[in-house]
This record gives C-alpha cells, structure tokens and sequence, in this order.
C-alpha cells in the first residue's frame, strides 16, 4: 500500500474529505482521525489535534474511506446532540424543584377540589355519593351566598382603599423628603409586616374592647361619644376587620410602590421639569404613566389576597358574626369544610370562588394593562 502526504492545510479545506488517516504528531504518536469539510476531527472527540503541530496527514485505506469514515461520523454527531439536548435541559432542572412543589400542594390539591365537588359526604366517613351539580346548585341557590358575595366585595372594597390608594398616596407624598426620612418611613410602616398575625389581631383586640379602657373608646370618650361595641355591632364589625388587614399588608405594598417611583428614570423628570412641568401636571403626564406598571401590580396582588388577609381576624375575632356580618367566601369555605365536615360543598364554593376571582382579575388585567407603558 502507498502512502501520499496530505498538508493540514489541504485537509481542512476539504480536499481528501471523508478519508480515515493518520497523523504524525510531533511526539511521534500516532493518532487516527477522520477529515472533513468542517476541519478534523480524531476519534476520541478532540478536535484538530494535528493542526498544533503543523505536521502531515498520512492517507491511507483510500478504497475503504467511506465506508470507515460514516460510523465515526456519525457517532460523534450524535455524541454532540446528546451534549446539546443535556445542556437545553439545564435550566429546567433549576426550576424543578419549585415546580414539583407547586405541582403537589397547588394543582393536585386543586384537582382534587374540583373531583370532590361532585360528590357529597363528610370528612369522618370515606364514603362519597356522587351526586353532579347538585353542590354547586345548592351553593349558588342558597340564602347565604348573595351575602356573602356582597361582603366579599366590600372587603374588597377596602383592601383597594387601604392597601392601594392609601400606600401609593404615602409614596408619592415622600417625593418631597430626602433619603434619610424617606428609610425612616420605609421601617416605621413596613414594621407591621414583619410581625405574627396573630399578634397584631391581639394588639387590635385591645384597641377594639367595648368597654371604656379600650384605645378607641377612650379617644371617643374624649368628644363625649359613649363606649362602641367595635366587634359586637354588624355595622361596625366589618370595617374594623379590614382596617386591621389593611394595617398588616399596607407596609409592603408601600414599599412597591417606592420602588416603582425610584425606578422611573430622574432624567425624564427633569426634561419634564425644564419644559414646564410643574406639581400636578409632572405627576399625571410624567409620574403616573411611568409608574402604571407597578400600581397594577400592586392593584392585582390587592385583589388576590384580599379575602385572605382578612381570614385571620375573623377566625380570632368573630368567626363570621355578628349574625354573619363578617363573613365572606373564603371564610364559609373553611366553615364548611373543617367546621360542619361537608367537603363536597366546600370543594364547590371553593371552584366558585376560583371562577369569580379569575374572571375579575382577567377583566382588571385586560382593561388596564391597554393603558401600561412598560418601555422606560
């Protein structure tokens, strides 16, 4: 058999492409390869080897070439998928963890809901009667629901007043105070926040004592007003649930909105500055488009949790009264689930509730989102 010498250059060019040779490193050490027209690449996987040395590749097994060369090819191209395929799945074993954990205690429990909605029976008794709509007819038909979803909708009502208006209004109001006065604020309101909920409903129990020690009626004593019955009077007692709901989250809805004030580029209110903006007209035309992004946020976070916020004081406080006065979907969910033991209605107010709260977030989302300017 004869032997010609092909240059390196040569062969990365393609010329001898599909040839299995041989090459001569400078250490003398044979290594087989394989060229073609993306360069050579050995056997082993590395590439290019001989082109460090700038030494000669030997063509042998000219008659054989192609057949030797396909397998080899075709096993490193398919090694290289297999590289490519493992390194697409990288970011996705990042988030696995956290999507496991959504997957069981989110979507399971919330399949699960949807099945027992059909069935009717009790939490001591694994027997189920499977009974179709008839749980949501009676949810729906029943003499409670229409109150509950009017008082649903006053908290949140409340929740827009206290944990949207308010700590927006506080946010811009601190534009005008230096960085120092402006942290000071930051932990004077976020403190709240940091502290048990069941700790602040006790600190606002006290507040709301009907009798004369009680902070409030004394502030009213004050003006000659008599002692009020905060918790005791159905006129009263929802308002003062949601101030101290409102009380708890308003802190960290303050500090949203600080940061989407101070992420508004200062260059743009300068300009708006030096053409004449002034007061109002800086915050309506400037200020509040840029800062629409983050007061929707904050609007959609209000809404979701705003029943939720809430559970807590009437659970310690009133559990729904007086006379269901305080009472609202979420809180008849765990009241007909873990107080009368009827899962099959629990599970059917719970697919109401999910439908309802879906919706109006949808529609608030596609009504205001056409008027976001998210491009800073």
């Amino acid at each position: 058999m004869s032997f010609t010498p092909l240059p390196v250059s040569k062969a990365r060019s393609g010329e001898g492409a599909g040839v299995r040779a041989k090459c001569i490193t400078a250490s003398k050490n044979p290594l087989s390869l394989i060229t073609d027209r993306a360069g050579l690449w050995t056997l082993d996987g590395r590439f290019a080897a001989c082109e460090r040395y700038r030494e000669s590749i030997v063509i042998m097994e000219r008659s054989s070439a192609l057949s030797q060369r396909r397998p080899a090819t075709l096993g490193l191209r398919a090694r290289a998928t297999v590289r490519a395929g493992l390194h697409r799945l990288v970011p996705y074993l990042y988030i696995a963890p956290a999507l496991v954990a959504i997957l069981l205690f989110v979507y399971v429990p919330l399949l699960r809901s949807f099945q027992l909605s059909f069935f009717r029976g009790n939490l001591l008794n694994p027997f189920r009667e499977y009974v179709g709509l008839l749980n949501y007819q009676e949810m729906l038909t029943g003499r409670l629901f229409g109150e509950l979803l009017l008082q649903s909708g006053l908290y949140l009502l409340f929740a827009v007043i206290g944990s949207v208006i308010v700590p927006v209004s506080l946010a811009f109001l601190t534009l005008q105070l230096t960085d120092r006065e402006i942290d000071f604020y930051q932990s004077v309101l976020f403190l709240p926040t940091v502290i048990a909920f069941n700790v602040v409903v006790l600190i606002w129990a006290f507040f709301f004592l009907p009798t004369g020690g009680g902070l409030f009626n004394a502030i009213i004593g004050y003006f000659g007003r008599p002692p009020a019955a905060w918790l005791q009077d159905p006129v009263l007692t929802l308002p003062a649930i949601a101030l101290i709901a409102n009380w708890k989250i308003m802190g960290f809805h303050f500090l949203l909105a600080i940061a989407g004030l101070k992420a508004i580029p200062r260059e743009y209110l300068e300009a708006a500055y030096v053409d004449g903006a002034h007061g109002w007209t800086l915050i309506r035309f400037i200020v509040l488009p840029l800062f629409a992004p983050t007061l929707l946020f904050i609007l959609i976070i209000t809404l979701i949790g705003s029943l939720d916020a809430v559970f807590t004081p009437i659970r310690v406080l009133t559990e729904g009264g007086p006379n269901n006065a305080t009472n609202n979907l979420m809180y008849a969910i765990y009241s007909e689930g873990f107080r009368y033991f009827r899962p099959g209605q629990a599970s059917a107010l719970s697919v109401i509730l999910i439908v309802l709260f879906g919706g109006l977030i949808y529609w608030q989302y596609r009504l205001f989102d056409r008027n976001v300017i998210y491009d800073r």
